[in-house]
């Protein structure tokens, strides 16, 4: 007893789930099957309202009494059994669980234009499928309509002579109609299926570059979901684009398969491209390549490529290949190469190469070998090669070698460098030219640890970095205490400075630096205390990474006359000096000495 219920449930539940099916379905797509001969149009009515589940509604006037049918149909939709039935004399509107049948209206006319309604189904012609979102189009008025998800289409289009009714679908060929009647036309157009059974086939695995290739295919088919986009591969051709924001325009539903010599969009357009202007009050769409002119109040994103002057108040936003000037006040973004003139408030970014100009804000990054100058707020990278000059208040960046210059207030870096860098700090694997800086590393450059001794301190200790024809020089020095006074103590001193070396023969070089170091006496002397050493000296190549060095140097001494706590400069050897006086507070003493020292690295 128990299986009996169970099975009367189950054979509920089906029943139940097939009319909720079947009223899930608008009533004019409810298949029925039905067989009738020279029966009067007003029971064949009554026939298919009940085999679909519904009434019909309408004035008794709008059909001939004496009008007989002859149908033989199986699975067909309602909709198809009216058409078949009346030949497009009447409309058919569903409401509730009602159909409402009226006459259909003349088709109107002016002058020797008729408007049309062409309406019918797109199926596939092999398994007779309906299908849904299909593009049926009419190229030279624009006009465009999809099919909906049973495949159903009216579009209301303007008729002159004859005119040309396109058909579309993803994986499916193009279809035309010509329709050479005045009158409203009905028609089931098949289309056969392109689609390749690649289950056999075994397709490599494209690598996909990460972020730069998911945007350019964003870019080249923005509104994807949109049915003309996916659907058509058509070009169409206009000389004027009005639009308010995106497929609320002259074009419709099919501006973005139209290429328009010129584009005005009030909020924002979208189109396959743009021939010569397109101005856009804040935003401008295009699918494929624009050329000479594109302004836009906010931003500007082009699928293809670009040719000539593009301004933004926001962004320009690129995919294809850029030759330009291009102007925003945020960023300018190429994901592929760029050529010209680039200026923005904040960044310019190019993932191919850039050659020409790029000003920015705070940054300018190329992401393959480029040329040109590069001038930023903060900084500059360059990924690859560069020929040309960086300019940044904060940093320069070049990956591999750069033929130019690069300078900044801060730090510089390229592994070659032919050319200058100047920076608070630079970095270089090789140098063809001078570094310039307070602390300059060219890792195959100069590098030099000096011990040395001249006639005020017996030991100092300095590094000595950057090429032979221009190194900076950081040093310290100290002068232990001879005295056994209570007061006194020893001396101390650091100092900077620049030098250059210039070979002579195999083992020998001419030095000549400049330094200037503050000496202290005990903890810091907190006064004006400086010592300034111009230096002239041979460098001996004694072994390799070992030298001897040894020169003359010319001291100028500059203190304050009011400071009396400085300490005794000279405690082994005391050369001859002369002192003048530099302005009303300062004395300047200036002295010859000598300096011996050896070198290793």
């Amino acid at each position: 007893m128990k299986s009996f219920y169970s099975f009367l449930f189950l054979l509920w539940a089906t029943v139940c789930a097939a009319q909720l099916k079947e009223k899930a379905l608008p009533l004019l797509e409810r298949p029925i099957t039905l067989s009738v001969e020279n029966e009067k149009a007003t029971l064949v009515l009554s026939r298919i309202a009940q085999a679909a589940g519904f009434s019909f509604s309408y004035n008794s006037s709008i059909i001939d009494a004496n009008h007989t049918v002859n149908l033989n149909v199986q699975n067909v939709t309602v909709r198809q059994v009216l058409n078949e039935m009346f030949q497009g004399t009447l409309n058919y509107k569903a409401k509730g669980n009602y159909i409402i049948l009226t006459k259909a209206p003349a088709p109107p006319v002016k002058s020797d234009v008729v408007t049309i309604v062409v309406s019918g189904y797109i199926e596939d012609a092999i398994t007779g499928e309906k299908l849904p979102q299909a593009s049926i189009y009419h190229k030279s008025s624009f006009t465009s309509v999809a099919s909906d998800d049973y495949g159903f289409f009216r579009i209301k289009i303007e008729k002159r002579d004859s005119l040309l009714l396109s058909f579309s679908k993803k994986d499916y060929r193009d279809t035309a109609l010509q329709i050479t009647e005045s009158a409203n036309q009905y028609y089931i157009i098949a289309m056969r299926s392109m689609k390749v059974d690649s289950s056999h086939l075994k397709i490599p695995e494209i690598p996909r570059d990460s972020i730069a290739l998911t945007l350019k295919e964003e870019l080249t088919r923005p509104y994807y979901s949109e049915p003309n986009v996916q659907n058509i591969s058509d070009t169409l051709y206009s000389l004027v684009q009005v639009s308010l924001l995106p497929f609320i325009g002259t074009h419709g539903r099919l501006s973005g398969n139209v290429i328009n010599d010129y584009s005005i969009n009030f909020l924002g357009g979208y189109s396959l491209g743009t021939r010569q202007i397109e101005l856009g009050f804040f935003f401008n769409l295009d699918r494929g390549d624009v050329r000479w002119l594109q302004i836009a109040g906010f931003g500007n994103m082009v699928g293809g490529d670009f040719y000539g002057l593009q301004t933004a108040g926001f962004f320009n936003l690129n995919a294809g290949d850029v030759t330009a000037v291009q102007v925003a006040g945020f960023a300018n973004t190429n994901l592929s190469n760029g050529h010209g003139v680039q200026i923005a408030g904040f960044a310019n970014t190019n993932l191919g190469d850039m050659n020409g100009v790029q000003v920015a804000g705070f940054s300018n990054f190329n992401n393959q070998s480029s040329y040109g100058v590069q001038v930023a707020g903060f900084g500059n990278l360059q990924r690859g090669n560069y020929k040309g000059s960086q300019f940044a208040g904060a940093t320069n960046i070049t990956t591999k070698k750069i033929s130019g210059s690069q300078i900044s207030g801060l730090f510089n870096y390229a592994r070659q460098v032919r050319g200058t860098q100047i920076g608070l700090i630079n970095y270089a694997d090789s140098v063809g030219g001078v570094p310039i800086g307070l602390f300059s590393i060219v890792r195959n450059g100069y590098h030099k640890i000096e011990v040395s001794g001249d006639e005020v301190f017996p030991a100092n200790l300095a590094f000595r970095t950057g090429v032979r024809n221009f190194y900076t020089i950081l040093m310290a020095g100290f002068k232990p205490a001879q005295s056994l006074q209570e007061n006194d103590t020893s001396i101390w001193t650091f100092g900077y400075g620049l030098g250059t070396s210039h070979k002579l023969a195999r083992w020998l070089y001419l030095d000549m630096d400049l330094t200037s170091q503050h000496v202290n006496k005990g903890s810091f002397t907190n006064a004006l205390s400086l010592l300034n050493k111009a230096y002239l000296g041979l460098d001996f190549q004694l072994a390799k990474n070992f030298s001897l060095s040894a020169g003359l140097t010319f001291n100028a001494y500059l203190t304050r006359k009011s400071f009396t706590d400085y300490p005794k400069m000279f405690t082994y050897y005391t050369p001859t000096s002369t002192s003048v006086s530099v302005g009303t507070n300062n004395n300047l003493a200036m002295w010859f000495g000598a300096k011996v020292g050896l070198r290793f690295l």
